[in-house]
């Protein structure tokens, strides 16, 4: 005696529908969450670029400032030249963004170790700059076109991310896609299969 499916066609509708509801469902929970962490990210992407563009800029007008100090016929009018008060405000401003910025990056991942490596050596030769009066100011400003050229890359990097969705919203679509395909594929044996089921038992 042949066995009967078409008593468990209920069963298979009712058990693709909850499928697809509950995939879509799981999947709407992660995207709103991984949304909202994009939303984050990117909040962090401009606030890092505006500390970023900041401490380059601190650098680079401290290291002029000082140049300009120390070699008075580097061609710039003294009435150009920064006040000593302009001065202390910004090695305090450059100090206080310096670390705004360190504690924005994450030591975990390689490109921001990088980065904090590259804007610590750019301090360091900067400093040195300031403490010794043989040096050239070539050598601290190379340093910042350096970090900057690098920072670059870390900003684009996580724009990237933002623009590709986070990990766990690109599994959620993934996890969609699947859930789909497998429904598609229940129902279409459901349509397809049905009939010629039928016809067949009818025929026996």
């Amino acid at each position: 005696m042949p066995f009967d499916v078409l008593p468990l066609l209920p069963a298979v509708i009712t058990f693709s529908a909850a499928l697809v509801a509950g995939g879509i469902a799981r999947s709407n929970l992660i995207a709103t969450k991984e949304t909202k962490i994009s939303e984050f990210r990117q909040a962090w992407i401009d606030s890092l670029r505006d500390e970023l563009a900041k401490l380059f800029s601190y650098s680079r007008t401290l290291a002029r400032a000082v140049q300009e100090d120390r070699n008075p016929q580097f061609g710039v009018s003294v009435r150009y030249r920064i006040s000593d008060e302009k001065i202390t405000e910004v090695r305090h401003g450059s100090a206080e963004t310096y670390y705004r910025i360190k504690l924005r990056l994450n030591r975990d991942q390689d490109d921001h170790k990088d980065l904090s490596h590259r804007l610590a050596r750019m301090m360091e030769e900067m400093q040195q700059y300031l403490n010794n009066n043989d040096t050239d100011a070539a050598v601290p400003l190379s340093y910042v076109e350096q970090a900057s050229d690098f920072a670059e890359q870390v900003l684009k990097s996580e724009w990237n991310t933002v623009k590709r969705g986070e990990k766990g919203f690109r599994n959620a679509v993934a996890t969609t896609t699947w859930v789909l395909v497998i429904t598609g594929l229940i129902w279409a044996a459901v349509i397809v299969g049905g009939p010629i089921y039928f016809l067949y038992n009818k025929a026996s």
